[in-house]
């Protein structure tokens, strides 16, 4: 198998990758729904049934769970063109390649050195325009990670967000995965393994997740998952979805 051999993970349980993907019960979709409440539908609909098992897994209420999801992802692990969907950070590309091929990152990668989750551009040749891939979507994502592929392979991935989840690369042993090549294949096969990356790393970052979860305490759960500088603001988007979900329910 692909994942570690560890029993903790989620993704190593046999039986998450039997359980429907889908609900069998469908919340009905209506022409006048707000946005929160599409996004709902339609994640509890494509992916009830598996998260009705992660909850079960976890202790926590379908609802947190659908709540959580909706959050920190926008429902979807795939384009169109069928590619998955990732980001990638220059900074962090910067950190694990760049720094030692500098003359050649700065000839293709920018970013801003005081807030280096900024600014970020890239141009493929000298002669070509520098360009803020980030506004192009998928195919912008792709072009930049693929050329940062040709350089190295292991780097790239650490590089990206992955999936529905947008798991970065680096944090591949935090979700089960002896390599980043074997999360990024293994994300790339379904949405199923994305959804049991996020909450594989849910549990096995802090578990204190695990229990702020339970208590249905949203605050201390962005604290610990979004950092506290926007906690209040992800934490009322969590009670958000989670009062919509049992409202609809």
């Amino acid at each position: 198998m692909d994942p570690s051999d560890d029993p903790k993970f989620l993704i190593h349980q046999k039986n998450l990758q039997k359980v429907n993907l889908s609900s069998t019960e469908k919340l009905k979709p209506s022409s006048k729904s707000i946005y929160r409440e599409r996004l709902i539908k339609r994640i509890w609909n494509n992916y009830g049934g598996l998260l009705e098992s992660l909850s079960k897994a976890l202790k926590i209420s379908p609802a947190v769970a659908v709540a959580v999801l909706c959050v920190e992802s926008k429902g979807k692990g795939f384009a169109r063109d069928g590619k998955m969907i990732i980001r990638f950070e220059n900074h962090i590309f910067w950190k694990y390649w760049g720094k030692t091929h500098a003359s050649l990152f700065r000839a293709h990668f920018r970013f801003d050195p005081r807030k280096p989750w900024q600014g970020h551009k890239f141009r493929k040749t000298m002669k070509t325009v520098w360009a803020n891939f980030h506004q192009k979507g998928q195919m912008g994502e792709w072009e930049v990670f693929e050329f940062a592929r040709s350089k190295h392979q292991r780097f790239s991935m650490y590089s990206i967000s992955m999936g529905m989840p947008q798991i970065m690369g680096f944090n591949h042993k935090k979700v089960g995965y002896k390599s980043v090549k074997q999360m990024f294949d293994s994300f790339s096969r379904s949405e199923r393994n994305q959804i049991i990356g996020l909450f594989d790393f849910i549990t096995e970052k802090n578990s204190k997740m695990t229990t702020a979860l339970r208590r249905n305490n949203f605050l201390a759960f962005a604290k610990l998952y979004n950092g506290p500088g926007k906690a209040a603001k992800y934490a009322g988007r969590i009670k958000s979805y989670y009062e919509l979900f049992n409202s609809l329910t």
